[in-house]
């Protein structure tokens, strides 16, 4: 088969659908040599070597400058025609979205969650629209869907009504750099980088007002009496809408030396990071998962997170009933702190639970799935 790739999510900042493609492309061409990839690039074509394989053909779309500068401007003006020209045999959309002037018969959509349709509220209208509304028209028309939980999956099928059989669920893995045996020379350089605390609480990822970190700056700033050596150190770029000012509301607490806000950290820090932390917290109203519990389970931090993402974690942390209850978020914070009896176990049961998911697992149904169609 010759399988086209939107691969512009490697030109962009590597979250989890980057590293979802990053692996496949490194594992492909491992399990298979009868498939040709023609890989889509919208600016500029990255120079990973995993990239430099004769399986691979790398292609830049053409097309006038504005064009390009907008995602979905090239993804529905110039994509169609360069698709039709390479004549494949399936297209794999990894962002969401696909051209609508390309066969959708010839099309898997990658919709790692649908929140842009669900909590539209969330978002501006120009996401409204260039994710939300592309991303329910592509689903409804491809011959397949990909997503990354069972809560996704169900929610594709009932608000983009996309028949259960049209839907794979990959269960996405933490990268193998995530290690339980720390390096203590690595953590000691990137606590001296990013001037942490000796003790802390960890939140990071994209800030999006349903992770509710406005509520755990507000448990945290009314528990901090009580565990005077601990800070809360959260990390991530501010997506919130409407907008919350995350560093305001911490103003207080990093003047007295027990928050800190950094909007932006290293990659290559993140497994120190994980390591340097007391716990991780990542809880959601919307999300069926997120890459980094595992992240963190898997470097041997125990975790703290909210029901709806309790199925990504097996079960093997500390869950808060409501995340938007500043009284509930409090009283698991104090536990994971000073009453946390069951940390070690908790630590021991989630390094083993990651071990049971791998990339090599969603590579190979991946394909399968894209074999099927």
């Amino acid at each position: 088969m010759k399988i086209g790739i939107d691969a512009r999510c490697l030109e962009w900042g590597r979250g989890g659908v980057a590293r979802y493609l990053i692996n496949m492309l490194k594992i492909w061409p491992k399990i298979t040599t009868k498939h040709h990839f023609i890989l889509y690039f919208q600016n500029y074509i990255p120079d990973d070597d995993f990239l430099r394989n004769p399986l691979f053909h790398l292609k830049l779309l053409e097309g006038p400058k504005f064009l390009r500068s907008h995602r979905i401007l090239a993804e529905q003006f110039l994509m169609p025609n360069q698709l039709k020209k390479d004549n494949l045999n399936l297209f794999f959309a990894t962002w969401y979205s696909s051209p609508l002037m390309y066969p959708g018969n010839k099309t898997i959509v990658a919709a790692w969650d649908i929140s842009y349709s669900t909590h539209p509220k969330h978002y501006s209208w120009v996401h409204r629209i260039s994710l939300g509304y592309f991303s329910r028209k592509s689903c409804e028309r491809a011959a397949g869907v990909v997503t990354c939980s069972d809560f996704d999956a169900k929610q594709i099928e009932k608000y983009y009504v996309v028949p259960s059989k049209k839907i794979l669920t990959v269960y996405l893995a933490a990268d193998h750099r995530f290690k339980p045996k720390p390096d203590k020379k690595e953590i000691t350089r990137v606590t001296e980088k990013y001037k942490l605390p000796s003790k802390f609480i960890l939140s990071m990822g994209v800030i999006h007002n349903r992770r509710n970190i406005d509520v755990i700056i507000n448990s945290f700033e009314q528990l901090k009496d009580e565990v005077r050596n601990y800070s809360l150190v959260v990390i991530g770029r501010n997506s919130t809408q409407p907008h919350i000012d995350i560093k305001g509301m911490m103003k207080k607490m990093i003047k007295e030396g027990r928050a800190l806000y950094i909007p932006w950290v290293e990659d290559e820090d993140l497994p120190a990071l994980y390591h340097a932390a007391h716990c991780y917290i990542c809880t959601s109203t919307v999300d069926g998962e997120t890459l980094m519990l595992k992240e963190a389970m898997q470097s041997g931090t125990p975790v703290i997170t909210s029901p709806l993402l309790k199925g990504t974690i097996g079960g093997h942390g500390l869950i808060i009933k409501n995340p938007e209850n500043i009284a509930n978020t409090k009283q698991v914070l104090r536990k994971a702190i000073s009453k946390d009896l069951k940390r070690n176990q908790r630590i021991k049961n989630g390094i083993k639970w990651t071990q049971n998911i791998s990339w090599e697992r969603a590579a190979n149904e991946s394909l399968a799935f894209l074999e099927s169609r």
